[in-house]
């Protein structure tokens, strides 16, 4: 089985490279940067080189997963065609030149691309980029270009997650003694391991159908960033300096579950407690 992972050097590419590596499928990944510490195995490809190939020399894939991802935030703004380019236009192209018509295609999207569970309605320009991606695959798949299961996800915590995070920062804030500044804290987390992600996604392999496929991918236990706190609290024996409400909500935030507009994806893995899930990312 040829897999090509498009963004592979991120925090859930880097994991599911590792997992086919082991599986000994024959792994690709098409990365901006070969700067990070690639995975022993997989065979890595720059954007601008997959780009610019020739159409006769391009490779083709039995299964593409795309987990390329890529939003601004406080500390690091980006333009909206900066984010439109990275999360639309460039794994769109990449797809479409590395599939054929029996591709399956694994797409990673966003709850946030369904704002108060209205499909397709988006209110920020990552989750806005995210949705002109998922309709041009839907558009492909009917069409027959490539069979497409889009998966949704909400947040996936773990070992190695960007420090920026919110878990990290909470526990790194916890581990330097120092304050944290955090919204009102009353805003719906939905909360996957990363382990759980990488194995549902690797059932995705199995649960062929042909088409279009969209489902969301997690349980429907809800909790507040202010519950998150205490139980990260109670598992470290510290109190966090929250700074509560110094920070704006965005604007796309989940305060009273949604009814979202898919099915949960029948082979979900999500077996890991959120205790069990804290402790391995500590």
């Amino acid at each position: 089985m040829k897999v090509l992972v498009v963004g592979g050097n991120g925090f859930l590419g880097k994991r599911l490279i590792e997992s086919l590596v082991r599986m000994n499928a024959e792994t690709s990944s098409i990365v901006r940067s070969t700067s990070n510490a690639q995975v022993e195995g997989c065979h890595y490809v720059l954007v601008d080189q997959i780009i610019n190939m020739r159409h006769r020399d391009l490779p083709k894939f039995d299964v593409i997963i795309n987990v390329a991802m890529k939003r601004s935030s406080r500390t690091l703004p980006l333009p909206e065609q900066i984010i439109e380019q990275l999360n639309f236009k460039i794994p769109l192209e990449i797809i479409r030149r590395t599939a054929l018509d029996s591709t399956l295609l694994i797409n990673t999207s966003t709850y946030i691309q369904n704002f108060q569970g209205l499909r397709g309605k988006t209110v920020e320009s990552y989750g806005a980029s995210k949705q002109k991606l998922t309709v041009a695959l839907e558009q492909d798949a009917l069409k027959g270009f490539y069979h497409v299961i889009d998966l949704f996800l909400f947040t996936l915590f773990g070992p190695n997650d960007r420090p920026t995070h919110l878990i990290p920062s909470i526990f790194s804030a916890l581990k330097n003694n120092s304050a944290l500044a955090l919204t009102g804290g009353d805003q719906l987390l939905n909360l996957l391991y990363l382990e759980d992600a990488v194995d549902s996604i690797m059932n995705a392999v199995n649960h062929f159908h042909p088409g279009y496929n969209p489902y969301h991918l997690w349980q429907p236990k809800y909790l507040t960033v202010k519950e998150l706190v205490v139980s990260i609290e109670e598992l470290v024996g510290k109190k966090l300096q929250a700074k509560w409400g110094s920070v704006s909500y965005s604007g796309h935030e989940m305060f009273e579950p949604w009814a979202i507009p898919f099915q949960q994806f029948p082979a979900i893995k999500s077996d890991t407690t959120l205790l069990e899930g804290l402790r391995k990312a500590m």
